[in-house]
Order: structure tokens, then sequence, then C-alpha cells
């Protein structure tokens, strides 16, 4: 099974952390049965595309480019 992106979120004692990371989709319910929230990353967004407005055409196409229904939600 091919590795998906995926956001590990940790709990410091002061701060919370994230980290994005490859994971084989079969073992991310035994991560969070051991404590982790572990959240799928479905698009990824440049900080100038949000500043210039574009959020939803970028997510639109970059969906488009990856294969998925953007009209899904």
């Amino acid at each position: 099974m091919a590795k998906k992106l995926y956001a590990v979120y940790v709990k410091g004692r002061e701060r919370h952390w994230s980290f994005p990371v490859l994971l084989d989709e079969k073992h991310i319910q035994e991560y969070r049965d051991d404590g982790l929230v572990v959240d799928e990353i479905v698009n990824t967004i440049p900080v100038w595309v949000v500043d210039c407005g574009l959020t939803k055409l970028w997510c639109f196409l970059q969906d488009v480019f990856n294969f998925k229904n953007p009209f899904k939600s």
C-alpha cells in the first residue's frame, strides 16, 4: 500500500508540535490507539497563495492534478 502524507501532533510540556510524515495507512489506527493525534494532509498551500486569496482555486487544481474529485467534500 502506498504511503500518504499525515500530520502527527505531539503535546510537549509548554507547546504543541506538528510534523508532516509519510505513513502507511494500515498503521494509522495503531498510532491513534497509542495516543497520538494523526490527521491526513489533503492539500498543501503556500503562504503566498493564501495571501493572494487563491486558496480555493489552489485546492481545486491540486485535487484535479492528484486525480481526486474536487466536488466531493
